[in-house]
């Protein structure tokens, strides 16, 4: 069970309190009556995507084969321009420095967005992945 506490602050700000000690603001947009002192919750659902995969990919590196000297992972959501506005589709392009296999890379790409990264798994939208190592492009998925 994971738990977390988010309490209106005023206006559009709200403020998120996660159980690992974490205070996340997140507001509207000035034209939705918000202020903008955080992040929109829904750019927080990139950003958990983002960093959950990434974590999978750290996490397996070595076992996998892999020397990573850096890891950045970009993303986009695509939704609706109408209500509810669920997510679509999701981007990922992942960018990758080191001593990387880019079959290995895709493999445990795929394994996360498919089996493991549950901030992933949580959304209904597909998922869409390409990568790059040491500057060469790869098509992903």
């Amino acid at each position: 069970m994971m738990n977390v506490t988010v309490t209106w602050q005023g206006q559009m700000l709200f403020d998120g309190q996660t159980a690992s000690g974490h205070s996340v603001p997140m507001d509207a947009a000035v034209e939705g009556g918000g202020a903008n002192k955080g992040p929109r919750p829904t750019e927080l659902l990139l950003c958990g995507v983002g960093a959950c995969s990434s974590m999978d990919i750290v996490e397996t590196k070595a076992e996998k084969g892999l020397t990573l000297k850096s890891l950045k992972v970009e993303v986009r959501g695509d939704r609706p321009s109408e209500y509810p506005m669920p997510f679509t589709d999701l981007y990922l392009h992942y960018i990758a420095e080191g001593d990387i296999d880019p079959a290995v890379f895709a493999e445990t790409l795929h394994d996360s967005l498919t089996l493991y990264c549950a901030a992933g798994l949580s959304l209904k939208a597909a998922k869409h992945y390409t990568f790059e190592i040491n500057g060469v492009q790869y098509p992903g998925n």
